[in-house]
C-alpha cells in the first residue's frame, strides 16, 4: 500500500511539472504575440493573465517545485538522512531562503513557507525516532546529529537527557522490589545504577554536543536533579533508622556514594558536597536512633542484672560476691556506653573531613 502511494505521489508530481510547463509556454505566446503587436502597455491586464504570469519565471520555478517533491518523498519513505542533506545544501544555495534576491516578497515567502514546513515535519520525525523507548545508541545519535544540523541543538541536548533519565526510571522500577529482599545493600547498588547513568549521559553529551558551557550547565543540573532523586529513594526504602541493618545500610550508601562521586570529578562533574547535605539528615537520624537504643538495651541489662542478684534464689550464693559483681557490671557498663560513643564520634568526623576536604 505505501508503495503504490509513493508512485501515485510520483504521478502527480510529474503532471504538475506537465501542467507548470504548459502554463510557461501560454505565458511566453502572450508575450510574443503582445510584442508583435507593438503593445507595450503594462498597467491595464486581466487579472486571471496576471495569475498566470505572477509565478517564478519558469525554469527556476519548476526546479523548486521539483526540489519540494522529492523531499515529500524523501519524508514520505523516511529517508531522514537523505532529507537533512537536501534541506541543508538547498538551504545554504537557495538565495530565496537568504532573502538576498530581488524578487516578489510574495513569491520567496511562499516558497521558504513551504521549505520550512518540511523541514519541520523531518524534526518531528527525528523527535519520534529519539523518543521511541526501543530505539539504539547508535541510531539515537544519528538522530541528535539530524537535528543539530537542523539547528535545534538545545531540543536535541533536551532530548539527550530525557532518554536517558527515562532509562533510570526504568531501571529503578525493576530495582525496587529488591530492597525488601537485601535492605543492607540496597542503597549501594541503587548508587551504582544512578552514578553510572549520570557518568554514560555526561559522556554522551561530550561526544555530541562537546565543551559548550551550556550544555555542560544543563548536565551539572540533571545530575544534581538525579542525586536528589537517588537520597529519597535511599530514604524511603531503607531499614527502620533504629535498626543495625539501618546503620549498616547508611555506612555502605556513603562509602559507595562517595566512591562515585570521586570518579565523576575526572568527567568535570562535583557532586560529592550536595550528596553530603542531602544525605546528612538521614545519617544523623540513623546514628542517633542506633545509640538510644544502645543505650536502652544497656540499661534493660543491669535492671536485668540487678533483678537477678537480689532475687532469694541467688541472694544467699552472689552475697559474698555482691560488691565484685557490681563494680565489673559498673564498669563493663561504661565501657559500652564509651565504646558506643567513639564510634558515634568516629563516623562524624569522618563525615565533616569529606567535606571539609571538597
Amino acid at each position: 500500500m505505501e508503495h503504490e502511494l509513493i508512485e501515485l505521489r510520483k504521478h502527480i508530481s510529474s503532471q504538475g511539472i506537465l501542467v507548470q510547463d504548459l502554463m510557461t509556454g501560454v505565458c511566453r505566446e502572450l508575450e510574443e504575440w503582445k510584442q508583435s503587436n507593438g503593445d507595450n502597455h503594462e498597467a491595464q491586464q486581466d487579472p486571471e493573465i496576471s495569475e498566470i504570469q505572477d509565478p517564478l519565471p519558469s525554469e527556476r520555478d519548476d526546479e523548486k517545485m521539483i526540489f519540494l517533491e522529492h523531499i515529500d518523498v524523501l519524508l514520505a519513505e523516511h529517508k531522514v538522512e537523505e532529507a537533512i542533506e537536501a534541506l541543508d545544501a538547498e538551504e545554504k544555495n537557495s538565495p530565496d531562503l537568504k532573502g538576498s534576491q530581488e524578487t516578489s516578497v510574495g513569491e520567496v515567502s511562499q516558497y521558504k513557507s513551504a521549505f520550512l514546513k518540511r523541514k519541520a515535519t523531518l524534526e518531528d520525525q527525528l523527535v519520534q525516532i529519539i523518543e521511541q523507548p526501543s530505539v539504539g545508541v547508535q541510531e539515537m545519535k544519528k538522530a541528535l546529529y539530524g537535528l543539530i544540523k537542523l539547528g535545534k541543538g538545545p531540543s536535541a541536548h533536551q532530548l539527550l537527557l530525557t532518554s536517558y533519565g527515562l532509562r533510570l526510571q526504568k531501571s529503578i522500577e525493576v530495582l525496587l522490589p529488591s530492597s525488601h529482599v537485601c535492605p543492607k545493600t540496597f542503597s549501594a547498588t541503587l548508587s551504582k545504577l544512578v552514578f553510572s547513568i549520570i557518568s554514560l549521559t555526561t559522556k554522551e553529551s561530550a561526544s555530541i554536543f562537546g565543551d559548550n558551557p551550556i550544555y555542560t550547565n544543563r548536565i551539572v543540573q540533571w545530575a544534581e536533579w538525579d542525586i536528589e532523586y537517588f537520597v529519597r529513594l535511599v530514604k524511603e526504602n531503607a531499614p527502620s533508622s533504629e535498626t543495625v541493618s539501618a546503620l549498616r545500610a547508611a555506612s555502605i550508601c556513603v562509602q559507595a556514594s562517595l566512591n562515585y562521586c570521586s570518579m565523576l570529578e575526572s568527567q568535570g562533574l562535583k557532586l560529592s558536597k550536595l550528596l553530603l547535605v542531602l544525605l546528612r539528615p538521614y545519617i544523623e537520624e540513623v546514628l542517633e536512633l542506633n545509640f538510644r537504643r544502645a543505650r536502652r538495651l544497656l540499661f534493660d541489662l543491669v535492671e536485668l542484672d540487678e533483678s537477678l542478684l537480689f532475687s532469694p534464689h541467688f541472694e544467699s550464693l552472689l552475697s559474698a560476691f555482691g560488691t565484685i559483681s557490681e563494680t565489673i557490671r559498673v564498669d563493663n557498663g561504661m565501657r559500652f556506653m564509651y565504646i558506643v560513643k567513639v564510634s558515634w564520634s568516629m563516623i562524624w568526623l569522618s563525615l565533616k573531613q569529606s567535606i571539609l576536604s571538597l
